[in-house]
Formats: structure tokens, C-alpha cells, sequence
């Protein structure tokens, strides 16, 4: 049994429909995206299941801020992005599927700081994003959060909380149908279990997460 349950066509890679995004996009500087590319390569020598995850949460945002009306490229370069610190963690502990313990969620927890540290320079506004992606969930981290890297309008602050928001709901729709010890295959498969944890994790989003599903941005079908 496949540790991850797909909730994509597998008729197309992953590779295919980000090329496509990219397309639709507009002309992205072919510096910023040669940039992405060997960041996301990182995290493919580290853990590819880490590195697919990173592809499906940038795909999802986009989708996201295209179905709100908002500039969609701030989401598909956070959610490219967003886990980009894992390149720093130990890939043992990312195929970790059981057993798990503190410690694996004290050395897992680093990566979003990792991620920010790595980025900023680069991506400094996707770097913003990224640290509120575990910021909406009972034990959110980073329990601090670093000073802004620009003298941002109060509006981009709130876009950029809001950015962090809609990625946390990306990430978390996809985290759900990785198969472990708390998501067995069993549950993970029946669609309808994932739209009831992201309903039930996510009461400021209720509205949202079932109007995702009827545009079919979320989706309980499931490919073997």
C-alpha cells in the first residue's frame, strides 16, 4: 500500500501541471524559476514524498487564490516553498510513518524557521507567507515570530497573514492523505473523512472549505 492516498489524475506528473501553472502565470522570470527549481531539488535529494508534497501544496494555493480573485503567484511560490526547510531535516525522520515521538516533532517543528532562513534574500515575500503555515493549528509554531523584513503597508501585512492562511488549508488538505499510524489507509481513502477533519480543524474557514469543494479545488475522489 502506497503511503500517500492521490487525490490527483495520475495521468499527468506533477512535473506536467507545474510547467503548466508556470505557463499560466505569465512570463515568470526564467531566473525565478530556475531558482524554485533548485530549491525544490533540494528537497527531492532529501525526501522525494517531501518534495511531491511541495509540488501538490503549490498547485492547491494557486488554485485557491485564483478561485478568490486574488494574485495567485504569491501561493504557488509560498506553497512551492513552503517546506523547503525539511531539505535541513533528517530524512529518516520525513519517512518516518509510526512511532512518532516529541522529539520527531521538536526536530520537524525547525523547519518552517529553516525554510525562512533560506529563502529570505531570495523570496523575501514568500518567506513572510511562509511562517504562518503552522500558525493556525493547537500547537502552532514558530512560537515567535521574526521581525518583518521590510517596512510593509499595514494592507500587505494583513495579505500577508491572509496568504499564510490559505496555505495552511493547502498544506493541510494534502498532509491528509499521507497514510500513517494516526491517518490509516482505510480513512484517508473515504474522501469524505478528509473534508470532515478540515471542516472540524478549521471553523474560521467552514464557508471556504466547502465552497473549495464545490468548485472541486478540494475533492474527495481518490486514484489507486
Amino acid at each position: 500500500m502506497s503511503s500517500f492516498i492521490n487525490y490527483l489524475n495520475p495521468s499527468f506528473s506533477l512535473e506536467v501541471r507545474l510547467g503548466k501553472v508556470f505557463f499560466d502565470e505569465g512570463p515568470i522570470e526564467q531566473k525565478l524559476r530556475q531558482e524554485i527549481e533548485i530549491f525544490l531539488n533540494l528537497l527531492k535529494v532529501r525526501d522525494n514524498a517531501t518534495y511531491e508534497h511541495s509540488i501538490r501544496v503549490g498547485l492547491l494555493a494557486t488554485s485557491i487564490g485564483r478561485f478568490m480573485h486574488l494574485n495567485p503567484r504569491p501561493l504557488l511560490f509560498a506553497g512551492l516553498l513552503h517546506d523547503i526547510g525539511k531539505a535541513q531535516t533528517n530524512p529518516a525522520t520525513l519517512k518516518k510513518t509510526e512511532g512518532w515521538t516529541e522529539a520527531d516533532s521538536k526536530e520537524v517543528e525547525g523547519h518552517v524557521m529553516d525554510g525562512y532562513r533560506l529563502i529570505r534574500g531570495s523570496f523575501d515575500f514568500s518567506a513572510e507567507i511562509i511562517l504562518w503555515h503552522h500558525r493556525f493549528q493547537p500547537r502552532c509554531y514558530p512560537a515567535e515570530m521574526p521581525k518583518l523584513l521590510h517596512n510593509y503597508s499595514e494592507g500587505t501585512k494583513v495579505m500577508i497573514a491572509l496568504f499564510g492562511r490559505l496555505l495552511s488549508l493547502a498544506d493541510q488538505f494534502d498532509a491528509l492523505h499521507r497514510v500513517n499510524d494516526r491517518f490509516t489507509a482505510e480513512k484517508v481513502s473515504v474522501g469524505e473523512w478528509v473534508k470532515n477533519c478540515m471542516l472540524e480543524h478549521n471553523p474560521d474557514m467552514k464557508v471556504l472549505i466547502e465552497e473549495l469543494y464545490k468548485a472541486k479545488i478540494f475533492t474527495n475522489e481518490v486514484f489507486d
